[in-house]
């Protein structure tokens, strides 16, 4: 790889492949270009069934390098829709097999088999590129909040309570840009501190007051109060919430006499509604977020439901509801 870096090339070729028995319903083909420092990139991406394909052409050589970041964000923008990621198969460099040099240094989550609901690209491939370009910027911007996002939301090899703590770190600074972004207005339920002063002059008494900050469950509750409403319709969000954020000082604070945490499955299950709450955080953030993928995540959600009822934290009466419209 580090020979690579310093080397320069004109072409690259990522083959992909998601490795499960079933099919996926993908036929996505899509043209499209880039102006970057002078250099024009002509860029494919064509997606079929369970394998993904981005061929990139440079007007000049550039470094691979930089190619390289390119394609690694292409490929984290496509993950945005299909909730999952196509991990390497063959990666070309003008023609030349370089996947042995490349694989290794591919992040864990390109490779990852967790996958997520799965979301309608726009057909316009003009409108498509106008997203990838937003994706970018929010990027920069949020980078490590992203990061965590790809890396706890699709690596292998972390069990679910600790999956669920880590994750739910993202939602301090995530709330924090929002707010500033005036997307939501943090819920502050902690009282305001006051405390007795007297006046240095004519000593009369008075009182001083100070809002407290939010504390790590109002900002959970805050964006998911927005963003997360068909997410978690029919749960308990309070208390959901309430036992993530002992889950999470269990896990990352060592406290282990800590209770009121949500179980492995538990952990696991509402993993994935925060997740699905962050992409729509981003598709809304990058103007990409429309009604057809606000009704895939809806019936998605209502699958997903009904497949893990035990591991369902529900809003009181809502079992029984559905128990009645069941039999009617």
């Amino acid at each position: 790889m580090r020979n690579l870096e310093k080397s320069w090339c004109h072409r690259i070729k990522y083959s992909g492949l998601y490795d499960i028995e079933t099919l996926l319903p993908y036929n996505i083909k899509r043209e499209w270009s880039l102006q970057r420092n002078n250099i024009k990139y002509e860029i494919e991406v064509i997606t079929a069934l369970n394998q993904k394909a981005i061929a990139m052409k440079a007007s000049k050589p550039v470094k691979f390098i930089k190619m390289f970041e390119l394609l690694s964000n292409i490929l984290k923008y496509e993950c945005l829709y299909d909730g999952r990621f196509f991990s390497l198969e063959k990666l070309e460099i003008d023609g030349n097999d370089k996947t042995a040099a490349v694989e290794p240094y591919m992040l864990s989550y390109y490779n990852g088999k967790r996958s997520y609901s799965m979301l309608s690209q726009p057909i316009n491939d003009t409108i498509y590129k106008r997203g990838f370009c937003a994706w970018e910027r929010y990027n920069k911007r949020l980078l490590n909040v992203n990061q965590m996002f790809y890396y706890i939301g699709f690596s292998e090899g972390i069990t679910a309570d600790l999956r669920l703590a880590l994750f739910s770190e993202i939602f301090e600074p995530l709330s924090e840009f929002l707010s500033q972004e005036n997307r939501i207005q943090l819920i502050n339920s902690k009282p305001t501190l006051e405390r007795n002063e007297k006046c240095p002059m004519c000593e009369n008494a008075y009182k001083v007051t100070k809002p407290s900050p939010p504390s790590f469950n109002d900002k959970i509750a805050s964006v998911v109060k927005v963003y997360g409403f068909d997410i978690f319709a029919g749960d308990e969000i309070a208390t959901i919430i309430k036992k993530t954020v002992k889950t999470r000082n269990k896990m990352l604070h060592v406290d282990a006499e800590k209770k009121e945490i949500l179980n492995s499955g538990q952990c696991g299950f509402y993993m994935r509604k925060y997740v699905e709450i962050y992409r729509v955080v981003v598709m809304q953030q990058i103007k990409m977020w429309s009604a057809d993928m606000e009704n895939e995540l809806k019936i998605a959600m209502q699958k997903y439901n009904q497949e893990f009822q035990k591991l369902r934290i529900r809003e009181k009466g809502t079992h029984r509801k559905q128990n009645e419209c069941s039999t009617q």
